[in-house]
C-alpha cells in the first residue's frame, strides 16, 4: 500500500541559507521540511521556507 507524506521542497542551495538564518544544523532543517519534527523551531523553519525562501508544499509517495 502506498501513502502520501507532506514535504516542503525548496530551491537548490536554500538549505544552507536556512541553517545560517536559524543557526541550526542541516539535519534540523531537513527534518523540519519533511515534517519529521514538530517543535516550535521546526514550525518557524517551515513557515520561513514557504514565505521567504520560495518553498512549495507538496507530497511524497511512500511505498510500504
Amino acid at each position: 500500500m502506498a501513502k502520501r507524506k507532506p514535504i516542503i521542497q525548496v530551491p537548490h542551495g536554500t538549505v544552507p541559507k536556512i541553517c545560517k538564518a536559524f543557526r541550526c544544523k542541516r539535519s534540523t532543517v531537513y527534518a523540519a521540511l519533511c515534517f519529521d519534527s514538530k517543535s516550535e523551531l521546526s514550525e518557524n523553519i517551515r513557515q520561513s521556507a514557504l514565505t521567504v525562501y520560495g518553498g512549495v508544499k507538496t507530497t511524497k509517495l511512500i511505498l510500504n
